[in-house]
């Protein structure tokens, strides 16, 4: 079997923005799928070795917009939540912590502490003498920073999906 060396590019690819989703359910048995669009991760690699511990890295895809043309029509964030169904109030709409992680049309293998979600964004209040506080219609989005986490437990075969400016050779 021939070894794999897997090297440091120093660039930038198109090949390093992905597709990233992870699927889980709801207690009610509903599929919900959240997905992110042209993803990077621009994390470091870090490795903890530790005697009786597996090697447990966490990768952090961020979903990057196709246009920084702040005077576009579209303000659509690169990023979606799809439900199979409209939930229903109850126990049944409560999502469940176990999913599947995806990258790309192929799910990560294996996983340990599941991974997150979170949509960081920066607001911005358009003040005026005599404001007591916010107004209503002059508060607006400065910027949207979706983010997926996954903490891969299998991680060896998938270095160049995991990793931005990585490149395999045999």
């Amino acid at each position: 079997m021939a070894a794999t060396t897997y090297l440091g590019t120093g660039a930038v690819i198109s090949a390093d923005f992905k597709t990233v989703k992870w699927v889980g359910k709801t207690k009610g048995g509903d599929e919900i799928t959240i997905q992110l669009n042209d993803a990077i991760n621009t994390g470091n690699i870090e490795w903890t070795f530790a005697e009786k511990n597996d090697v447990v890295p966490s990768a952090t895809f961020e979903a990057c917009y196709a246009n920084t043309d702040s005077a576009s029509a579209s303000t659509a964030e690169p990023w979606s939540i799809t439900m199979d169904a409209t939930p229903t109030s109850g126990a049944s709409e409560i999502l469940l912590g176990a999913g599947v992680f995806y990258i790309g049309v192929t799910a990560v293998a294996l996983t340990r502490g599941g991974g997150s979600f979170n949509v960081e964004r920066e607001y911005r209040e358009i003040n005026a003498d005599g404001d007591r506080g916010a107004v209503k219609g002059r508060i607006v989005m400065e910027s949207s920073r979706a983010k997926l986490t996954m903490n891969v437990l299998t991680m060896l075969t998938r270095l160049t999906d995991l990793y931005t400016s990585i490149e395999a050779s045999a």
